[in-house]
This record gives structure tokens, C-alpha cells and sequence, in this order.
């Protein structure tokens, strides 16, 4: 235990009843003046010196009151043992102002030891309090998450039932409960951390898990956070991008593989953004699409993704996003 922590678990603890602590504060007065008595033969002036340590510390041990009794006993014994003319209480006018200033300084001492206490104490409640509040907002944030993925799990088997039988309706299920499943993933990621943000590269890797199954994936960048409007939309183009290299792309074929890289810079602005390079390689000869659709509109800035840039080369697609106000991680 430090020193600190000593004092500060004295200040914390409750004083003793009066009764008890009178017994306790005779020391404090014998004390100071055991120390006036040695150096009386050497030091000269200093009668009330040596009792104002001991008046902050009665203050600490035992409480306001009993340290008034410190105080209050102390000035008459200090004043008839120490002050010219001794063995004489209050003898001239300089006899009762001394003792009057030690008084009124060791009520200073007693009040700031005791507004410390009162202080501490006020830190002490609303530290236990946040603590507390932690705790049900923890558990609040695991009942929302949990009740969040039964209704993803409700709507799944709700658009199951309703466009069940035909194969075409059967593929749209399919990409939808993909795009459920990363809505969920992207849920997690949020209230797995920090509420206001999101990190990568965990969200990179859980967006991106179904699509890694042979290690075709590889993930590459540095720690950074990213603002909450962009946690979600990215995980979305994240998976719209391993959704189609999966069915059309690079990870359609034994050899393809996808890089996805990330760098973090500083624009002339003094904010920082992170690029996201997603490159494919070893897949099939790449066109450009016929036809837009969901997905094309989930690759495309917007709030979150500043700016979606999509390059169909041949030799496999290339997608560039770009989110502002990113933090890099220490």
C-alpha cells in the first residue's frame, strides 16, 4: 500500500465516536509538546510550531472533533508552558493573540482536512456509482444485441417462408441472408468495443470470415479505429465485395486470391483517412457489369464511405474505399 493509499483509506474510514477518541488524541498533545520541551534550550519562538502537525494529524486519524480537542487543549498548554511569561495563562495581550492565531490556523487545518474527507468521499460514491452503471448498461448492451440477432433470425426464416419455391427467389433469399448475416457481423463489431467506433482489422476479419474458408484472403494494415457511420456501410462492401468474388470473381477458382490493404495518411485538412485497397488476382477475366442492383449501391460513397472507386481491369477487380476521420491505434 502506498502512502497515498494510506492516507487516503484513513480519510475514507469513519471516525471514531467521540468517547473513543478522546483517550486516543492525549498522545497528539504529548507528543508536540515533548518535541517543545527538548528543543527549548536551543529554538526560541516556535511555541506553537511542533502542535500543528499533530493537529493534522489527529484531523486524519481521529476525525474534526477530536482534533478540536487537539487544538483547544493545546493552546493553553503551549501558551503556559512555552510563552513569556511562563506558567502563566494568557499573562498580556501577546499571550492571547498567539494562542488566538494558532487557533484560528489549526481551524484552517482542521476544515481543509475535513472538506478533503467530505471530497473524497463524494469521489469515492460516484466512482462505485459508475461502476455500477457500467455493470447494467453492460448488461443492457448484451440484452439489445442478443434480441437484435433473434429478429435478424426472425426475418431469415420470415423471407424462407415467404419466397419459397421458385430458384430465382431462392438465390435472392440467399444473397439476402448474406447481407442479414453481415448486417449481424457488423452489429457485433460495434458493441463488442468502443460504441462510438469500430477497429480494424476486426471488423475486416469478421466481415470477411465465410469468404476465408481456404485462405484465400489476405488482410493487411495497420490498428486504426474508424467513426461510427462507417462501421456498418463497410462491412456491407466488404461483403457485397466477397460475395461476388466468391460467385464471380477471384475466389471462384482454385488459384484467385484477394488482397485487401489499408493504409492510414494525414490530409491537408490535419485529419487522418484510412484507404482500403481490395485487389483480386489469379480469377477470371473481369467485365464490367450489364446491370445494377443492390449491390452496386452498397459500393458507392456515401455516408461513412467518402469515396467507392470500382476498376474492372481484366485482370481482376479492384476496389479502392476511402473513410475520413480515422484514428490510428497505438
Amino acid at each position: 500500500m502506498t502512502r497515498f493509499e494510506f492516507v487516503r483509506s484513513r480519510l475514507l474510514a469513519p471516525a471514531p465516536p467521540l468517547i473513543v477518541a478522546l483517550p486516543l488524541a492525549l498522545p497528539f498533545i504529548l507528543a508536540p509538546t515533548l518535541v517543545r520541551w527538548v528543543v527549548d534550550g536551543v529554538i526560541t519562538g516556535t511555541t506553537f510550531v511542533p502542535y500543528f502537525p499533530f493537529v493534522l494529524l489527529a484531523a486524519v486519524f481521529l476525525g474534526s472533533r477530536a482534533a478540536g480537542v487537539v487544538m483547544l487543549v493545546s493552546a493553553p498548554v503551549a501558551n503556559f508552558l512555552f510563552m513569556e511569561p511562563r506558567y502563566t495563562l494568557f499573562a498580556n495581550a501577546g499571550d492571547t493573540l498567539g494562542a488566538m492565531f494558532f487557533v484560528i490556523a489549526s481551524s484552517l487545518i482542521i476544515a481543509l482536512t475535513d472538506s478533503l474527507r467530505r471530497t473524497l468521499r463524494q469521489v469515492e460514491t460516484g466512482a462505485r456509482r459508475e461502476a455500477d452503471l457500467n455493470v447494467e448498461l453492460q448488461h443492457l448492451n448484451s440484452e439489445l444485441q442478443h434480441r437484435v440477432k433473434n429478429m435478424l433470425t426472425v426475418v431469415q426464416g420470415l423471407a424462407g417462408q415467404t419466397f419459397r419455391g421458385s430458384p430465382a427467389n431462392d438465390e435472392a433469399v440467399r444473397t439476402f441472408r448474406g447481407r442479414l448475416q453481415a448486417l449481424s457481423e457488423a452489429q457485433d463489431v460495434l458493441t463488442s468495443g468502443r460504441s462510438e467506433s469500430c477497429r480494424l482489422p476486426d471488423l475486416a476479419l469478421r466481415a470477411l470470415a465465410p469468404f476465408n474458408e481456404q485462405g484465400a484472403l489476405c488482410i493487411d494494415g495497420p490498428p486504426c479505429t474508424l467513426p461510427e457511420e462507417a462501421c456498418v456501410p463497410l462491412v456491407l462492401a466488404l461483403h457485397e465485395l466477397g460475395t461476388n468474388a466468391l460467385k464471380y470473381g477471384a475466389l471462384s477458382t482454385r488459384t484467385g486470391s484477394v488482397d485487401l490493404v489499408w493504409t492510414t495518411a494525414e490530409t491537408p485538412s490535419g485529419k487522418r483517412e484510412v484507404a482500403l485497397a481490395w485487389t483480386e488476382k489469379e480469377g477470371p477475366v473481369v467485365a464490367p457489369p450489364t446491370r445494377k442492383g443492390l449491390g452496386s449501391r452498397l459500393l458507392k460513397p456515401q455516408r461513412g464511405l467518402d469515396d467507392v472507386t470500382l476498376e474492372f481491369r481484366p485482370k481482376g477487380l479492384k476496389c479502392t474505399i476511402v473513410v475520413a476521420h480515422a484514428a490510428a491505434v497505438p
